[in-house]
């Protein structure tokens, strides 16, 4: 009797270490494709972060903010952050009742309005303007008198 036990208790140990086994080796296939699949999107990801990066610094190659000689020639004027001061000083042109349109294209019945600013360096800007049915890009060329900015349109074109 009591070899029938043990040889039942021993049957019984095969089978759970048959079964822990088996269930072992799927996991650790499923967790090693998993792993793969991880791994392949990991060094996607690095790829286009690599690419945005790259990316990013031409970018900001030609901008205020990431040009040191720019940036040294404002050094004597009296603005907390020069470049919001200078965008916001371009957008209130949007605002500006003159008769004297400052987008060229610009007239009473058609007025086009400065959407986005990019200040390149110390001296030259590159606007987009638009009506809502047509837009277009400017060239500005600015200069600082006293805390004061003047603008200058260079040149502009239409889509």
């Amino acid at each position: 009797m009591k070899n029938i036990i043990s040889i039942f208790a021993l049957g019984f140990i095969v089978l759970i270490m048959i079964f822990i086994t088996t269930n072992y080796i799927k996991i650790s296939s499923s967790n090693n494709s998993t792993a793969k699949s991880l791994s392949i999107k990991i060094d996607s990801l690095k790829k286009k972060y690599m690419l945005l990066d790259k990316r990013y610094s031409d970018e900001i190659y030609f901008s205020l903010n990431d040009n040191q000689e720019a940036l040294a020639y404002f050094n004597n004027i009296e603005v907390d952050s020069i470049v919001p001061f200078i965008r916001d000083q371009l957008y209130d042109k949007n605002f500006d009742n003159n008769t004297d349109f400052f987008i060229p294209v610009s007239n009473i019945n058609n007025k086009y309005f400065i959407n986005k600013v990019k200040i390149l360096n110390h001296k030259w800007i590159i606007a987009d303007f638009s009506n809502g049915n047509r837009w277009g890009e400017m060239w500005i060329e600015y200069h600082f008198n006293e805390n004061e900015i003047n603008f200058y349109i260079k040149d502009y074109f239409l889509y």
